[in-house]
């Protein structure tokens, strides 16, 4: 697959709106990572994270939550999941094209979980972008490198990152 697949509308009302309440919910807890890309250089942007699922362990009872879109995306062994929450900037920020992890044989799956005029753009021959929707889900090869660009025109950007195996 070197375009990503692009799903629209991916779980009912209640699931979606069960996932989007546990993580707008003030008792959610929300981590600051101070790079958005570890190691890379000239990125002080920075955003705020929940881990889902790492270390070949459950972080979080978002775990359950998700789990519809588990089946879905035909998930199978995890590598990593987690949550971001990027803040509003006045001037959209570009992150640096990257891949998430080191298996070329793994998926990676954006889960928008609000709408914006952010998007993730891929680096293909096209340079496609695919703007943030609520409920809507990509797809793609990890060895496929994209880059996040930030949002000018709500305060909060949320969406779940997952790094895992097809069935």
């Amino acid at each position: 697959m070197s375009n990503p697949l692009v799903l629209k509308d991916v779980l009912n009302h209640q699931d979606f709106y069960k996932i989007l309440n546990f993580f707008t919910d003030f008792k959610t807890p929300w981590y600051f990572q101070e790079k958005m890309i570890p190691n890379s250089k000239n990125d002080d942007r920075g955003f705020f994270s929940h881990y889902i699922f790492r270390d070949n362990r459950i972080d979080s009872p978002a775990f359950d939550l998700i789990y519809p879109l588990f089946e879905k995306l035909n998930v199978g062994p995890l590598v990593q999941i987690r949550a971001n929450f990027v803040t509003r900037s006045d001037n959209p920020y570009e992150c640096v094209f990257h891949n998430d992890c080191n298996y070329t044989d793994a998926k990676t799956a954006i889960f928008y979980l609000t709408s914006s005029n952010g998007y993730t753009q891929f680096d293909n021959e096209e340079k496609t972008k695919i703007y943030c929707e609520s409920n809507k889900v990509i797809v793609f090869d990890c060895k496929l490198k994209h880059k996040m660009v930030s949002q000018t025109d709500v305060n909060k950007r949320l969406l779940i990152n997952l790094n895992y195996f097809e069935k």
